[in-house]
C-alpha cells in the first residue's frame, strides 16, 4: 500500500477506536454517562489526523489511550478526578485486594456484556460499511440535541421552579428563597442555614442536676443506613423493633467516619460546617462528653479496632480527651481483617467484656462511646468465604445487628440503669447510583446520610406508660444531646411513671445539609443540590 493510500485510509477510518465511541453512545442512550460534544469531537478529530509513519501512529494511539480514559471518566457522572487525588493518602493505606475490588466496580457485568456485543457487532459491520461514518453522523446528532452534562464544578444548576416550602426553611429568617432556585439562592440558603445552626445550644446547659445513677452507652456503628438495610432485607431486624424511641429521618451530615464521630462528640451545639470540625479550639460548650462530665458522668471509650486509620483516635482525643479504651483488645481474638489489613474484633466480644467489667464497678455513672467498623466495606471475615462485596457486606451487617440484638437481651438481664443510643456514623453506599459507584461516599447523598438512630432504656424501676415513639421529622446530633437533657431532667429511673412522648418534646429539628471535604449536599424543597466548589451547584439525580 502506498503512502497516499495509507493516508486516505487514516482520514476515513478510526479503526478499532470506533468501538470506543460506539460504547460511549450505547452508555449515553442508557443514561449511564453524559456526553461532552466539544471534547469528544476534538478527540474524534485528533484520531482522524492522517499519519503515515508507523512510529507516530503508535505514539498517537498511546496518547489516545490516556486521553480516552480521561474523557470516559469526564463523561461519567462520577465526581471529578481531583476528588480522588485528594483522598490518595488514605487510598494508599488500603490493602491490594480491596483496591482491586474497588477498581472492578467501575465495570458492571451489564456494561461488560454490552461492550462485548459491540465489539462483535463492529467486527461484522466493518466488513459491510464504514463504521466511522456512522460514528460521525451520531456525533453530529448529539451536536444538535441537548445532552446531559457530566458532573462538573463548572456545571451551573438550571433554574428550578419549586412550589413547596417547608416549615424549617421558613424558620431561616435570614433567607427567603424565590420560586426560581439558582446558584445565588442556594449559596444564600447554605449561609443562612449555618448562621442559624451557630446560634443553637443544647438543653444540657440548662442547669440540670443528676438525680439518679444511670449510665449512657453510645453505639457509634459504621456503614449502616436505612438504604443499606433496605438493600440487605434487614429493615425489620429485631434490633430496630427493640428501640423505645426511633429517629426515622436522622441526618448523619457526613459520609465519613472521622467527621461523623466529631459531630457526635460535639452534639451539644448546632450543625457545624465541615471546615470547622478539625479546629481544636472549638467552643467547649459543644462537647457532649464534657457537658455530661460536669453532671457527674465519667468518660469511657470502646473500640473494636485500633483507631489508626484516618487519624481516628486523634479526632476522639481532641473532642473527648486523651483516654485509653476500657477493653484491651489484645485479650480478644480478631474476627475480621479491615480494608487496611488491621484486625477487627467481634462486637459481641467487646461489648460483653465491657458489660462484665462494668458490673464490677458501680462507683460513678459513666458515658461510653463505642465505635465499631465491623460493617465497613472491604472487611474480610477471617477464615470465612465471604464471596462478592455485596454478599460479604450483607453477612457483616447481619453479624453487627445480631450481635447488638443479643447484647440488648443481655442488658435486660443485668438490672442496670442504662440509656443505649444506637447512632450509625453513615451508610455503606452499597447500592450506589449513576454518580457514585458501589461503596463510594464522596458525595454525601441521603442514601448514605439518612441513618436509623434508636434509643433503648434499661432499668429495674422503669415505669414507661404508652407506646414506643417514632420520629419522622428531620433531626441530627443536637437532638441526641437534647434528648439526654430531657432524660436527666425527667429522672425516669426513680420509678415514677412517664411517657416516652415527654422525652422527645422540643427536640431540635434541622434541614438536610451534608458535607464532606469540598462537597456540600443540600435538600431544598424536596430536591437535592450539590456543589463541589462552594459556588456553583448542580441538581443531583441519583437515577
Amino acid at each position: 500500500m502506498t503512502t497516499k493510500q495509507l493516508s486516505e485510509k487514516a482520514v476515513w477510518s478510526l479503526g478499532w477506536w470506533n468501538i470506543y465511541f460506539l460504547i460511549k453512545f450505547a452508555l449515553k442512550f442508557k443514561g449511564i454517562i453524559g456526553f461532552s460534544v466539544l471534547y469528544n469531537f476534538a478527540f474524534f478529530s485528533f484520531l482522524l489526523i492522517p499519519v503515515s509513519h508507523r512510529g507516530l501512529r503508535i505514539a498517537r494511539n498511546c496518547i489516545g489511550i490516556v486521553i480516552g480514559l480521561w474523557l470516559f471518566y469526564f463523561d461519567s457522572f462520577l465526581p471529578p478526578l481531583n476528588r480522588l487525588t485528594e483522598q490518595l493518602s488514605q487510598l494508599l493505606q488500603f490493602d491490594t485486594l480491596y483496591l482491586l475490588e474497588l477498581a472492578s466496580r467501575f465495570m458492571s457485568l451489564d456494561i461488560m456484556i454490552l461492550s462485548g456485543l459491540i465489539i462483535i457487532g463492529y467486527y461484522f459491520a466493518n466488513q459491510i460499511f464504514r463504521v466511522t461514518t456512522l460514528v460521525m453522523v451520531t456525533m453530529l446528532f448529539f451536536s444538535f440535541n441537548h445532552t446531559e452534562q457530566p458532573l462538573s464544578v463548572h456545571a451551573k444548576v438550571p433554574q428550578v421552579k419549586i412550589e413547596k416550602i417547608t416549615t424549617l426553611e421558613q424558620e431561616l429568617s435570614n433567607l427567603t428563597l424565590p420560586d426560581v432556585i439558582d446558584d445565588i439562592a442556594l449559596n444564600q440558603y447554605r449561609k443562612a442555614f449555618f448562621d442559624n445552626e451557630a446560634q443553637k445550644i443544647s438543653t444540657l446547659h440548662s442547669g440540670l442536676n443528676l438525680e439518679h445513677n444511670f449510665d449512657i452507652l453510645l453505639l457509634n456503628i459504621c456503614s449502616v443506613a436505612w438504604d443499606d438495610l433496605d438493600l440487605t432485607g434487614q429493615i425489620a431486624h429485631p434490633l430496630l423493633q427493640e428501640f423505645d424511641i426511633l429517629f426515622e429521618n436522622f441526618n448523619s451530615a457526613t459520609a465519613y467516619s472521622g467527621p461523623a464521630v466529631i459531630r457526635l462528640l460535639r452534639a451539644s451545639c448546632g450543625q457545624q460546617e465541615h471546615t470547622t470540625l478539625f479546629d481544636t479550639s472549638s467552643n467547649k460548650q459543644c462537647l457532649l462528653f464534657d457537658n455530661l462530665a460536669q453532671l457527674g458522668f465519667e468518660n469511657e471509650l470502646l473500640l473494636n479496632h485500633n483507631g489508626q486509620f484516618g487519624n481516628f483516635m486523634t479526632h476522639i482525643n481532641n473532642n473527648l480527651g486523651i483516654i485509653s479504651p476500657a477493653v484491651d483488645l489484645e485479650n480478644l481474638s480478631p474476627y475480621q481483617k479491615s480494608f487496611d489489613g488491621s484486625s477487627i474484633y467481634r462486637d459481641a466480644s467487646v461489648l460483653n467484656q465491657w458489660l462484665s467489667q462494668g458490673s464490677q464497678n458501680d462507683s460513678r455513672p459513666t458515658v461510653t462511646l463505642y465505635n465499631s467498623i465491623s460493617a465497613h466495606d472491604g472487611n474480610r471475615i477471617i477464615r470465612g468465604n465471604t464471596g462478592s462485596s455485596l454478599i460479604s457486606y450483607k453477612q457483616q451487617q447481619k453479624n453487627v445487628l445480631d450481635d447488638l440484638y443479643d447484647f440488648v437481651n443481655n442488658l435486660k438481664k443485668s438490672n442496670r440503669n442504662l440509656v443505649v443510643i444506637f447512632v450509625p456514623e453513615h451508610g455503606a453506599a452499597m447500592r450506589g447510583d449513576k454518580m457514585q459507584i458501589q461503596g463510594m461516599r464522596e458525595v454525601p447523598t441521603t442514601a448514605i446520610t439518612r441513618v436509623p438512630v434508636g434509643i433503648k432504656l434499661f432499668g429495674p424501676n422503669l415505669n414507661i406508660q404508652g407506646d414506643k415513639v417514632k420520629i419522622s421529622q428531620p433531626n441530627s446530633y443536637l437532638a441526641i444531646s437534647d434528648l439526654l437533657g430531657n432524660i436527666i431532667a425527667s429522672d425516669i429511673f426513680s420509678g415514677r411513671a412517664f411517657q416516652l412522648n415527654d422525652l422527645v418534646r422540643n427536640l431540635d429539628e434541622v434541614g438536610i445539609v451534608s458535607q464532606n471535604q469540598g462537597t456540600t449536599m443540600m435538600e431544598v424543597r424536596e430536591a437535592s443540590f450539590l456543589t463541589l466548589d462552594d459556588e456553583s451547584w448542580i441538581q443531583y439525580k441519583a437515577n
